[in-house]
């Protein structure tokens, strides 16, 4: 039964690799190169010059896509004529055979394919005795010392002359660099060039150079912080990512001449429709280079794990080849960037979505790598360390206000190796909603759960335009992480919406969700359904109540609601356990409506706050300020009618 199991499991993979391969032409524009089959390519070039067919050029603001065995590279047009076009080759460049493409917003039309040789490079660097994998790190043709370089195991720093020598087994088959502080990576689209494939047997030395770029005045930027972004071409959810991009273009756009960075925090994909849906790394990173200019570095998560191979380490051979290391470490200015993978497969292998399996834990593997790393940073740094899953749960229960949520083992050992740190700070997603974990004043460590771009999955943007939630009504966002030396301050930016946009208000007065009036196509079945998550909201109240949604709370913010037309300051009272009104009319209502399932219920959350006004139709000044000072405000005008049209943002719509 065994080799049954393994012949369907292999039969599935190489489904997903020809997926994977497969590209559709687009004929939307004309565009003709003359393509050699091979190109051969001095060791230090980085431009190719392409002749232009019958004048069909390409315009500099498209970009030319190799995709080839060893990865996929974006690379950008400085000169178009008539005669010839120039390609810019990004740094970390492999030899190898590639598909070139031309890519013109989301469009991507074939050009031809042509194999790539490269020069061997005879400076007089030898690797030495028993050393695997070597090379040099440079900026602008001088080494750069003190750059930490690793495999995933060794940690090896250059020496005055930017050279680095690794004793390696290659078992990750990648070698990858932490950035200085004071430099950045050459990018491919978003992503920075900081890890290159290793393709030679064990023994066989490797060189593998990489190129930094100086950067001044990096004490001060900000870093953007990307929840599951879930893309699978289900759900429209393509072109609402699109106005996510948007988003962020448009935020970065507001504050020219600031610094901007950005990192994911996992499932950028959806393992189970690569093949379904013919969309993987490669399909999300072009959708990703909508955000121009921006270096993105990446998280992984559960779904970007292949659900068809069989444990863990097999599982991300594909995300390793397109997007990054499964952890690594970066500095920018005065903090130190960690990303871990805390999903650990256990795979049967067969290829389903129900044969996929995992537990939220950090290996041994990375913690004593993490450990080497951290040999290399001063105490005095920040430490930003990202994963997938929450290291905490829910605050509520034991310990310093939440309990574990990865093995309590790896949650110690990662305790234990950051304490010496001055301040901490953990972004992590995979819940679909939001809350803070604030232990800086004992352990140093705050964690923030971070929301989704996707919120529910992209489903409430799809079902109700304009409408874009997580579960817990948080809006489907990104956190801005703002650096300021070794001072770090941060807000949540709901995708369509004001950076000071921080709550939701609700009058309890004007909510009567009744299946009668809410779903009257419904059968008895998913009436239930409705019945059980709707106990809160379900009978119209005269009680005068107002519900604040505040996703982003913690402890340190203050709420004021002061009534208008008595001028009282009304006392304000955190539920424990509230589901949220606005994604259930937005999401459970048109489900259950047409009588199918709620995979992505409503769930309780933890930050939904209550005033008592005096009356139905008094005014309500609702004041919220976060722990650095930000306000947020609403005058509230009762009665509030509830409809989803009035939460609607037109950016999203």
């Amino acid at each position: 039964m065994k080799w049954i199991v393994r012949i369907i499991s292999l039969l599935v993979v190489l489904m997903f690799s020809l997926a994977c391969g497969h590209q559709e032409q687009d004929n939307s524009f004309d565009v003709r190169l003359e393509i050699p089959e091979i190109i051969e390519l001095a060791a230090d070039q980085t431009t190719v010059r392409f002749a232009v067919i019958d004048g069909k050029k390409p315009l500099v603001t498209d970009a030319i896509v190799l995709s080839g065995h060893t990865g996929q590279y974006i690379c950008s047009i400085s000169e178009s004529t008539a005669e010839s076009v120039v390609m810019v080759l990004p740094s970390g460049f492999q030899a190898g055979t590639y598909n070139i493409s031309v890519q013109r917003g989301a469009s991507m039309l074939k050009l031809g394919s042509a194999s790539f040789a490269i020069g061997k490079i005879d400076d007089g660097l030898v690797p030495g005795e028993g050393v695997t994998v070597y090379g040099k790190v440079t900026c602008s043709g001088q080494g750069v010392s003190g750059v930490s370089v690793s495999d995933g195991y060794e940690v090896v720093q250059t020496d005055s002359d930017g050279v680095y020598r690794i004793k390696s087994q290659k078992a990750h088959k990648y070698v990858f660099i932490c950035l200085p502080s004071g430099y950045a990576a050459p990018l491919n689209g978003v992503l920075p060039a900081i890890h290159q494939q290793l393709e030679l047997r064990v023994s066989a030395p490797e060189r593998k150079d990489f190129e930094l770029v100086k950067v001044d005045g990096q004490d001060n930027y900000s870093m953007l912080l990307f929840g599951d972004i879930h893309l699978a071409d289900r759900t429209e959810d393509r072109s609402q990512f699109s106005k996510f991009t948007a988003d962020v273009n448009s935020y970065i756009a507001s504050h020219s001449g600031e610094k901007f960075y950005a990192m994911t925090l996992g499932d950028m994909t959806w393992d189970q429709f690569w093949v379904e849906h013919n969309y993987s790394f490669k399909e999300y990173i072009a959708d990703a280079n909508a955000m121009r200019g921006l270096a993105v570095f990446h998280t992984i998560g559960n779904h970007d794990h292949s659900m068809y191979y069989a444990g863990d380490f097999d599982t991300v051979v594909e995300y390793k080849a397109n997007l990054a290391p499964t952890y690594y470490s970066f500095n920018i200015g005065q903090v130190h960037y960690v990303v871990l993978d805390d999903i650990e497969c256990q795979n049967s292998g067969a290829g389903t979505s129900d044969s996929r399996d995992y537990a939220s834990n950090i290996v041994n593997e990375q913690l004593e790598w993490l450990a080497k790393d951290l040999a290399f940073v001063p105490k005095d740094k920040i430490l930003v360390l990202t994963m997938h899953s929450a290291v905490y749960n829910n605050p509520g229960a034991a310990r310093g206000g939440s309990s574990y949520n990865i093995k309590a083992l790896a949650a110690s050992t990662l305790e234990n190796l950051v304490k010496g740190y001055p301040e901490v700070h953990i972004f992590s997603a995979h819940s679909h909603k939001m809350y803070n974990v604030d232990n800086l004043s004992t352990d140093k460590i705050y964690e923030h759960n971070a929301g989704a771009v996707c919120a529910t999955w992209w489903w409430t943007g799809h079902l109700t335009p304009g409408v874009h939630l997580c579960q817990d009504g948080t809006p489907g966002g990104y956190t801005v992480l703002k650096v300021n030396g070794k001072n770090i301050s941060w807000q949540y930016k709901a995708i369509g919406f004001p950076l000071d946009y921080q709550f939701r208000s609700y009058d309890r007065n004007q909510i009567a969700l009744t299946a009668e009036t809410w779903i009257p196509k419904a059968n008895q079945a998913h009436i239930d359904i409705l019945n059980e998550y709707n106990t809160q909201w379900v009978t119209t109240s005269t009680d005068n109540f107002v519900f604040m949604n505040i996703w982003n709370y913690d402890p340190s913010w203050t709420i004021q609601v002061t009534e208008k037309e008595t001028g009282s300051i009304l006392p304000v009272t955190r539920l424990g356990i509230t589901r949220d009104p606005l994604h259930i009319i937005s999401y459970m209502v048109p489900r259950l409506n047409g009588n199918n399932g709620t995979t992505f219920e409503t769930c309780y959350t933890y930050h939904m706050f209550r005033v008592k006004a005096t009356s139905p139709t008094t005014t309500l000044e609702i004041k919220v300020t976060d722990r650095f000072g930000n306000v947020s405000t609403e005058t509230m005008t009762r009665p509030k009618e509830f409809t989803t049209d009035i939460y609607k943002s037109d950016a999203l719509i």
